[in-house]
């Protein structure tokens, strides 16, 4: 039988998620490519008009490197195994440290670094997408670039006090106060962004690499989100001091979906393909909470302040995309229809309202009143082809088993 061609339950199909797949990168492959000089555009905004002086990101290469290696290794297209090499060898030219290790936070448009400082979240991500990488052409080196920085992020930013990761630390890895992802975050030393993508970055280091104390780490992990960062109500808190008193009542509810299928991820990988009752009720929690804030139109709203009872109903392409994973997984989690039903409704909604038929990729989101989020970048520091190309290949990967 021909899965590709082949209606699923709920109408779902296996080409759409084929044919999405090879949109999103395709639009990389060549309106977010600087063929001139081998690279990626820092930023491309939403006519499809590159920046080619914008300052780049190790979140955007390295999430590149990850969609090309994992969309090479389900398609065997060659371009894209071309472009995961144009994006390692950017890395390994222009973001990695070789005076004092580590990853380099951006880099301006000549390869000089910009913000040298090592932030924990850069790294996990250089981590996830050299995992993916090493998958596709087996290089030594390759893995063992992943393992160094896996030890620096271990050495570095490890509290051995209190447990869990500092968010940031200076070139040198001597402390820092300047510890925020963006200017949206707070300045906190830990937050369930970087600890959620460590785990998930482990997970993938942990597959081509099933090492004993990466293993132990990655439960470690799943322990603090059972502990600290998944309360009973099912929201995520997600900024903490060092001795993880809460700092922060934000709500996010596209990091509470994804949250819910990466620690399955995560738990299966270090039990041989088992989900403990711990997780899945954790997953379950989280997927149940964020039910409650998906919109008639079908999206997941993108987040609420409790402190200012201010919520923030713009829909977002990545919270989109990890709605639309999160909820179908959690569907067959529990065997409930009505998690596929909502799955159904944000696929829906992102095909009519987010995703470019015409030139490629998704935009970055509709705000409150409907209209496409016209200052926000299609392709940049943030907007990269990793949240919507990861979905696709879930989404594969479920229609295809199920």
């Amino acid at each position: 039988m021909n899965i590709l061609n082949t209606a699923k339950p709920h109408g779902w199909k296996v080409s759409e998620f084929e044919c999405e797949l090879k949109r999103i990168l395709d639009y990389w492959a060549s309106t977010a490519f600087d063929s001139a000089n081998a690279r990626f555009y820092p930023k491309v905004d939403h006519t499809d008009t590159p920046y080619p002086l914008a300052v780049s990101g190790s979140v955007m290469y390295a999430r590149i490197l990850w969609a090309f290696s994992a969309g090479y290794r389900h398609t065997r297209t060659p371009r894209y195994l071309e472009l995961a090499d144009a994006a390692y060898q950017y890395i390994q030219r222009h973001f990695i440290d070789a005076e004092y290790g580590g990853v380099y936070w951006s880099v301006y448009p000549d390869g000089s670094p910009a913000d040298s400082r090592k932030q924990i979240y850069g790294m996990a991500f250089t981590i996830y997408g050299l995992a993916a990488y090493y998958k596709v052409n087996n290089d030594g080196t390759v893995l063992a670039l992943a393992k160094t920085l896996y030890q620096a992020i271990e050495k570095y930013s490890w509290d051995t006090r209190h447990g869990g990761y500092i968010e940031a630390l200076a070139r040198n890895w001597s402390p820092t106060a300047h510890l925020s992802l963006s200017e949206k975050d707070d300045n906190e030393k830990k937050t369930l962004n970087t600890h959620l993508h460590i785990l998930e970055a482990y997970t993938g280091l942990y597959e081509i690499w099933p090492n004993d104390a990466l293993k132990q780490r990655i439960i470690a992990i799943l322990e603090l989100f059972e502990k600290h960062f998944i309360n009973p109500h099912g929201h995520l808190s997600l900024f903490f001091d060092e001795y993880w008193q809460t700092k922060s009542s934000l709500r996010s509810f596209g990091h509470e979906i994804e949250a819910s299928w990466l620690l399955c991820e995560a738990a299966r990988a270090v039990d041989d393909g088992q989900l403990s009752d711990t997780v899945r009720t954790l997953s379950l929690r989280l997927a149940a909470t964020s039910a409650k804030w998906v919109d008639q139109s079908g999206a997941l709203l993108y987040e609420f302040s409790a402190a200012t009872n201010t919520l923030v109903a713009e829909k977002h392409w990545w919270v989109e995309a990890e709605a639309l994973v999160g909820f179908y997984r959690a569907g067959l989690l529990a065997g409930d229809s009505k998690y596929m039903a909502i799955a159904s409704r944000v696929w829906q909604y992102t095909k009519e309202n987010l995703i470019d038929h015409q030139n490629g990729e998704w935009y970055w989101g509709r705000d409150e009143n409907g209209h496409i989020m016209a200052h926000e970048d299609k392709a940049g520091f943030w907007k990269c082809p990793y949240h919507n190309s990861r979905c696709c290949l879930q989404m594969i990967h479920l229609l295809a088993i199920t």
